[in-house]
């Protein structure tokens, strides 16, 4: 193989998770050119990304016209084959328009949008539980057999890096120290952390909440040190993740696109889950919890904070030290798998 295109465009965690696929084709075809179709909004995580030559970027909202164009950005030049990382209309529609020849993508029960798998030219099926980080990899050995499973891995430059850690002594946090990030996210979103919780764990030393665009201090009224990053901004996530790497720092966070990012980078983590299986959602470095199980079987209890989105959400109503680790099932990095 001489060219290969990836294309996945969203959502921002899924998109992390997919990038050990660039290094998995890097490892078994190191002299084959990648180019990458991302949205445009998170194209900045793929920035200086070893093993992908070129980005082409989507804007999901652009309609026919934004269509044309990555058409005939992609057109530029051609590939021996284009992969479906992602699985639903859009993806594969891209696929096509790029006019590679073969088309290689999931089988329907893993794909966001079954009936897609119609623009393909070539089906790739797994035993597997469905999984973003492990859907690349089956894709990419299908074209490229003997390629290890390998994770994704952002690094930022260094400039990016000291701007972060500026940030942080601004927010009160020494981020030569070891450190700790809570992710925090609009609480009416069933997968966040609940607010009690989220309170309870930025109170303690060297810890700092991380709110994005939509979210700037949650409301709590805490006094603690506050991060908070804007739209456009996904690379100090990363450099967010090298820093806390760089002192064998802890995210602590939700399933959502932060957690995501900031594990890809280097940190090591807990994540916490709910009602969604961590089994097909899960950044594949994180330690995934689940609530702990009562006594009589049933879901955890509700906190006594009184708060209705802790009511409406009582399977995330649970620490992280209180936690059960579940076990993704992913392979270990250089796994070759059945050849």
């Amino acid at each position: 193989m001489k060219s290969v295109l990836l294309v996945r465009l969203s959502a921002m965690g899924d998109l992390v998770q997919s990038l050990g696929a660039v290094a998995s084709l890097q490892a078994a075809e190191p002299a084959c050119r990648v180019t990458f179709v991302a949205q445009s909004t998170w194209a900045g995580l793929l920035e200086g990304l070893p093993g992908v030559d070129r980005v082409v970027t989507f804007d999901r909202r652009g309609g026919l016209r934004a269509l044309l164009a990555v058409r005939r950005e992609l057109r530029r030049e051609a590939y021996d084959c284009a992969l479906d990382l992602q699985g639903n209309w859009k993806s594969a529609l891209i696929s096509r328009l790029s006019g590679a020849p073969r088309r290689y993508g999931m089988e329907s029960s893993w794909r966001q949008e079954p009936a897609s798998r119609i623009l393909l030219t070539d089906v790739v099926r797994s035993a597997a539980t469905p999984h973003p980080a492990r859907a690349a990899w089956e894709i990419v050995r299908r074209v490229a057999p003997g390629a290890p499973y390998a994770l994704p891995r952002l690094s930022p430059t260094e400039a990016e890096l000291a701007a972060e850690r500026e940030a942080l002594r601004r927010a009160g946090i020494d981020p030569l120290r070891r450190f700790r990030v809570i992710v925090g996210t609009d609480p009416r979103d069933p997968r966040a952390l609940r607010p009690h919780w989220m309170r309870q764990l930025w109170r303690a030393p060297q810890s700092v909440l991380l709110t994005g665009p939509a979210e700037p201090d949650l409301g709590m009224g805490v006094d603690a040190p506050l991060l908070h990053h804007g739209f456009d901004e996904v690379r100090r996530l990363v450099a967010l993740g090298a820093a806390l790497a760089a002192v064998d720092g802890e995210v602590i966070g939700p399933d959502q696109g932060p957690s995501h990012v900031l594990l890809a980078a280097g940190a090591r983590g807990r994540v916490l889950f709910g009602d969604c299986d961590p089994r097909r959602t899960a950044p594949p470095t994180a330690i995934a919890l689940r609530a702990p199980v009562r006594a009589d079987g049933g879901p955890p209890e509700s906190a006594s904070s009184g708060e209705p989105e802790t009511r409406r959400s009582g399977a995330m109503d649970f620490g992280p030290d209180e936690g059960r680790i579940v076990d993704l099932g992913l392979p270990s990095p250089g796994d070759v798998g059945d050849l």
